[in-house]
């Protein structure tokens, strides 16, 4: 139950600042909106740090209560080849995360400690943004396919 919740949160989370990074920047491109205050976009800032937040709660929670679960459930990883696959798309994104974690801590810190000119939260924005080429991208695809293979539990070896 544990996993399940703290899975919710941080794969919301992430969706919800996906969602703000597209308030901020014109599709495709990495050029900020010219529509967009400047109040607008310390909103925008103040809920991507908000749900920052909620990530860096939820995220260990996903990974001590899923390394709980390999340890102490029923199937194994031999025979039951969609825990395998969850497991690994899961941990190998680990030092991505942390990486990405690290960028967001400071968009958390200019919003929380101090009154920082948006000049700051730019560089920090389009520094977490074009940080690893889009691998963090290619991460949460991985992570919105596990819930299909729990669901559909592929490759399972067959018992004779």
């Amino acid at each position: 139950m544990v996993l399940t919740l703290s899975a919710l949160c941080w794969l919301g989370a992430g969706i919800v600042k996906n969602i703000q990074i597209g308030n901020l920047i014109e599709f495709g491109t990495i050029e900020f909106k010219q529509t967009l205050s400047g109040d607008d976009e310390r909103i925008v800032y103040k809920t991507i740090a908000k749900f920052s937040v909620i990530a860096f709660i939820a995220y260990p929670l996903v990974l001590i209560s899923g390394i709980g679960y390999l340890r102490t459930t029923q199937h194994t990883i031999k025979n039951d080849g969609w825990l395998l696959m969850s497991a690994i798309l899961l941990l190998m994104f680990v030092p991505v995360e942390l990486y990405c974690f690290w960028l967001d801590w400071k968009i958390v810190g200019l919003n929380y400690w101090g009154d920082w000119p948006l000049e700051e939260f730019r560089k920090a924005f389009l520094t977490r943004l074009t940080a690893l080429a889009g691998l963090h991208f290619i991460g949460q695809l991985c992570y919105y396919t596990i819930p299909i293979l729990v669901i559909l539990k592929p490759f399972r070896k067959s018992t004779p």
